[in-house]
């Protein structure tokens, strides 16, 4: 195995996981602060793809600048769903607020279905470029979905460290009572961080929609990636997502040139059991 082409490889590896991280960093927010997984993640992902899809072939706006419109308007879903959905359930047996995702799930996809049929739809006329450097072959839009996954990395937890309403967010997800008692609106803190999530996994599809093809289960893989990335790196671990899923894309690359294409997924899977095995609470995570 020459140096170059494992160099190329671990390049393939790190552009996929790059995706994964992205995928998985809006429902770690999620997931560290209330508790709850929502399986309905990448759905949501999904009608960010659509809406970009709809932005460039209607209006011609780049997917690259699209964001500017899908992460302030899902932050807005997001902040309705929590505040006058997931909110109300709360109080209620732990398993209504995954029925109420599941609900949403099949709800978006038929709703996808409906308006905008089955059919496969792609970027047509969109470049995406391929260049060398160094002697490697990068693809422009997965390595600007790589430089995203860091850069959203980076300004997050600057936010959560940093400004009072991210430090607010950590102390809710750190314990609920004790943030109450030091004066945390908490249910004002969850509304946020939902919202944030969100409008993370809006900002996902928006970048994602050039490498994809769109049709109305495309979100499915991707909450499926995006939970093993999440319970990987630690629930509400930010960094964690970040490295769980570059370390995912780096197996899928390896197992899929050297064995296999078919066996990548299962590579990782049994990478992910193995890690959930010696580290319940995952490589970032808090044990409790």
């Amino acid at each position: 195995m020459s140096s170059e082409l494992t160099a190329q490889i671990l390049v393939q590896g790190l552009m996929i996981g790059g995706i994964y991280a992205l995928a998985a960093t809006g429902l770690t927010l999620i997931a560290g602060v209330m508790n709850i997984i929502n399986i309905a993640h990448g759905e949501l992902m999904m009608l960010a793809m659509y809406t970009t899809y709809f932005l460039y072939t209607i209006f011609g706006v780049d997917p690259l600048l699209s964001v500017f419109v899908t992460l302030p308007l899902f932050f807005v879903i997001g902040c309705f769903l929590q505040r006058f959905c997931i909110e109300r359930l709360l109080t209620g047996p732990p398993m209504s607020v995954i029925i109420f995702a599941a609900g949403l799930l099949f709800f978006a996809q038929n709703f996808a279905a409906f308006w905008w049929t089955q059919d496969f739809k792609v970027l047509r006329g969109y470049a995406t470029l391929t260049f060398d450097f160094m002697g490697l072959k990068f693809t422009t839009t997965r390595l600007a979905i790589l430089f995203a996954a860091i850069l959203v990395t980076v300004l997050l937890y600057i936010f959560l460290s940093k400004t009072r309403m991210g430090r607010a967010i950590r102390a809710t997800s750190q314990n609920i009572e004790s943030a109450a008692l030091m004066g945390v609106n908490v249910k004002r803190v969850r509304v946020i961080a939902f919202g944030l999530g969100v409008a993370l996994a809006g900002l996902a599809g928006s970048l994602l929609i050039p490498v994809y093809y769109l049709y109305p289960a495309v979100g499915t893989p991707f909450s499926v990636m995006a939970l093993i990335v999440v319970f990987l790196g630690g629930m509400g671990s930010v960094f964690g997502a970040l490295i769980g899923g570059l370390a995912l894309g780096i197996i899928e690359a390896f197992t899929g040139f050297y064995l296999a294409l078919e066996l990548k997924d299962i590579a990782a899977f049994i990478a992910f059991i193995i890690i959930l095995l010696v580290r319940p609470w995952g490589l970032f995570g808090r044990k409790e």
